[in-house]
């Protein structure tokens, strides 16, 4: 539908909606006790307003949508940075971590791949209650790996 014409269409229809409104509540009007009469014509005023302000809302939602953000609104999204060091090299790292914490972590993920990378039969570093080996321990286990080749 054209710009001009929405809203022509939307007051067309709270129009209908009024009509039919007023139509249900009439008569429930006439048959209520008259200490009742006034709480249920401001519910039956209140959810036709809560209808138009739902449609108002969606209106004005899609127009910001259509603008896009402002130039203060994507100030204050900090632009994404790229890590300096390759992907690989980081998940690497992570994981080097988490073995120093986890034991099950160490015998379940670093340790089959230090066997993997190794040319003979590696001596586990001794680990710690509940973690991984020791900082020192693993630098120990790389120095030999390293010596090796």
């Amino acid at each position: 539908m054209r710009a001009e014409r929405r809203p022509l269409a939307t007051t067309g229809r709270y129009a209908i909606l009024v009509g039919v409104v007023l139509l249900a509540a009439v008569p429930v009007y006439v048959y209520l006790e008259p200490s009742w009469r006034a709480l249920f014509a401001r519910l039956v005023a209140a959810l036709v307003l809560g209808m138009a302000l739902l449609e108002l809302r969606g209106i004005l939602a899609d127009r910001v949508a259509r603008h896009g953000t402002s130039a203060l609104d994507a100030a204050r999204i900090p632009a994404p940075v790229e890590p300096a060091a390759p992907h690989r090299l980081l998940e690497l790292t992570g994981s080097v971590r988490a073995g120093l914490r986890s034991r099950r972590h160490f015998e379940q993920v670093l340790w089959p791949r230090l066997v993997a990378l190794a040319r003979r039969p590696l001596v586990p570093p001794p680990l710690r209650r509940g973690r991984g080996p020791s900082l020192a321990g693993l630098r120990h286990l790389v120095t030999t790996m390293e010596e090796e080749r």
